[in-house]
């Protein structure tokens, strides 16, 4: 059951990045990167603000909610900043990537997330990485190389304003890794509960970006939000990021971290399988060899537990 909730998680998230890329193409109609951000920080807040609102509602009927806030202050700073990095952060960064240089090559970057997370943890959790993880880094690092380039060739219009965006998701899902284990670490909360609060700090950061946008600019925002306005699509975002959320997490408690992570990291395969079944791209041989090289690099990378608990800063 952990491996098939592990292979949805990165199956929703894979269909999350494709309806994310149609969706972020309405704004660059605008044909402004101001548009796509306001698209995204208002597409994120949507989501965060359903998954939360779901787990707290399931807390309560539990009854569980009011045990749950008491017991929360050890984690709710390392929990804010978390959600920090990967809200406004890589969320919104993921997905003005994947407006720029589509759901398959933005994906490959970010889904190198977990190397990230494991530089993270030898430097600040003091880890000491074995030479499988090693081997890992490199593989991934390797295998990215050789899609970016793919990329390059493939087309793709403004292609190095996306990765772009996309390494900066993926340093801040990567940071949001490690402060999240360390969270979880200091407490004895149920992981959905952990997710719930990361998840309203988050979108509380996205209202407050969001204010102050529609005060600078008013005129901007509100014509970009008219326009794509598309409640189908939106619900369609909004229902696999929540879905995909729960499935990552319950799978990492399940099979552990390095099964989850690698199954939830999948996701650069499902988005190729959506992009084709859309019509958005086209998958060649190049990129399904080296996706399966960084597919296994991600695993060799992540396997393990991080062993310290107790951050140097």
């Amino acid at each position: 059951m952990g491996i098939i909730i592990g292979v949805l998680s990165g199956m929703l998230w894979g269909l999350n990045d494709v309806f994310a890329n149609i969706y972020s193409q309405q704004a660059l109609v605008n044909n402004t990167t101001l548009a796509v951000i306001i698209l995204a920080l208002f597409l994120s807040l949507m989501q965060d603000a359903f998954s939360c609102a779901s787990i707290f509602g399931y807390h309560h009927f539990k009854g569980t909610f009011k045990k749950n806030l008491k017991q929360n202050k050890k984690s709710f700073l390392l929990l804010c900043v978390a959600a920090i990095c990967a809200g406004p952060l890589g969320m919104v960064a993921g997905i003005v990537g994947i407006a720029y240089a589509g759901p398959v090559y933005a994906g490959v970057i970010t889904s190198c997330y977990p190397v990230v997370a494991l530089l993270l943890a030898i430097v600040f959790l003091r880890e000491r990485p074995t030479r499988l993880k090693i081997m890992g880094i490199i593989l991934s690092v390797i295998s990215v190389i050789f899609i970016s380039i793919a990329g390059e060739r493939s087309g793709i219009t403004n292609i190095s304003i996306g990765l772009l965006f996309a390494v900066c998701a993926m340093i801040g899902w990567g940071m949001e890794s490690i402060l999240f284990s360390v969270a979880a670490k200091k407490t004895d909360q149920d992981t959905s509960w952990l997710l719930a609060v990361r998840q309203f700090c988050s979108a509380i950061s996205y209202v407050v970006i969001l204010s102050v946008l529609f005060y600078v600019k008013k005129g901007q925002f509100i014509a970009m939000l008219q326009g794509v306005f598309l409640p189908l699509l939106i619900l369609g975002c909004v229902v696999t990021a929540a879905t995909s959320y729960l499935a990552y997490y319950h799978a990492i408690k399940r099979i552990g971290p390095s099964l989850g992570t690698t199954f939830n990291a999948s996701f650069i395969f499902w988005a190729g399988i959506f992009s084709v079944l859309f019509h958005i791209a086209s998958l060649h041989a190049s990129f399904i060899a080296w996706g399966s090289v960084l597919i296994l690099g991600i695993y060799f990378a992540s396997s393990g537990t991080f062993k310290a608990q107790k951050m140097l800063v």
